[in-house]
């Protein structure tokens, strides 16, 4: 007999189920509508992945899914600080559950998801004290970039005192919450990382070009217009590529084929994650919430504006 107020696990685990099932029935649904305005991109793309050796996009393809897993963690961080509890295994799951959504939807709902997943696991009335942490995840965040674009416009020795400063006055200005800086600082990172290998790959420009991508993919997130932000992504890297001396049509199939990769990336990622959550890894699943609790949720959080405080990218 479960304790009173605990749901038994077999009706958790298929309202688990239900919600997963939801999500990629999204995603099938998604990529239907929006099979004409993605055709000739995913033609340019995948002509430029035939050009690439398998082990670049596999490399690519697993740094692109880092910056999802370095945001699960700093969350998981901030959780603990504003006096939570969450494990890292859960606290990843949860965010990469929003990363499927994402890579298939407008309008950044995969924020809206993780949001309610995450700020769940703060205690009735606290969530007010996540506030300050958010604030150093998004401080974080904001320093990487503008280091990443510093230091695309410094030469070789000063670049690399661009990239490593920020990391070091983080550490020593936060150090209450040290890994949680850290983590939301090396995520961008790790984006640029892949981009790297990406045009390593495809042969063209130069890996620090890379530095200057991921700001404008940032900037490109702002306004998510498409599923998945199609077009507008792909158009943000060719234009930082273009803008560093590659040729228009070398800079438009980099664009391409680095927004394919991180969406496969991100799909796969999200799509381990929305499964380890639904099996419920890490959790108490006396806690579990089934999708119509989870859609009430979410209707008040956005009706109370709570939402903003987990819209880290990606």
């Amino acid at each position: 007999m479960p304790a009173s107020g605990a749901q038994p696990a077999r009706p958790c685990l298929r309202r688990r189920v239900l919600l997963s099932v939801s999500c990629l029935i999204l995603a099938g649904l998604s990529a239907v509508a929006v099979r004409s305005l993605i055709d000739r991109p995913l033609s340019d793309a995948a002509d430029g992945l035939a050009g690439m050796a398998p082990e670049y996009v596999l490399l690519a393809a697993a740094m692109f899914a880092l910056a999802p897993l370095f945001c699960g963690l700093a969350w998981h961080q901030a959780i603990l600080l504003a006096g939570g509890r969450l494990g890292r295994v859960d606290a990843c799951a949860r965010y990469g559950v929003g990363s499927l959504v994402n890579s298939v939807a407008p309008a950044h709902l995969g924020d809206v998801v993780r949001a309610v997943l995450l700020l769940e696991r703060l205690p009735p009335g606290s969530r007010g004290g996540i506030l300050p942490w958010f604030g150093v995840i998004q401080g974080a965040r904001l320093a990487a970039l503008a280091a990443l674009t510093i230091a695309a416009l410094l030469p070789g020795p000063l670049a690399l005192l661009a990239l490593a400063a920020p990391a070091g006055a983080l550490l020593v200005t936060a150090r209450r919450s040290a890994r949680l800086a850290l983590f939301a600082f090396v995520a961008p990172f790790a984006k640029a990382a892949a981009i790297a290998v990406v045009l390593q790959g495809l042969g063209v420009g130069s890996p620090r070009d890379a530095l200057v991508v991921v700001p404008a993919l940032e900037l490109a997130a702002l306004l998510p217009l498409t599923p998945g932000n199609i077009g507008v992504a792909g158009a943000a890297a060719a234009g930082a590529l273009h803008a560093q001396g590659l040729p228009i049509s070398e800079a438009v199939q980099a664009g391409l084929v680095l927004h394919a990769i991180e969406t496969a990336a991100g799909l796969v990622y999200g799509t381990g994650a929305t499964l380890v959550w639904t099996g419920g890894l890490g959790t108490n699943r006396g806690l579990v919430r089934g999708p119509r609790a989870l859609q009430q949720r979410i209707v008040r959080a956005v009706a109370s504006g709570r939402v903003q405080a987990a819209g880290s990218k990606p």
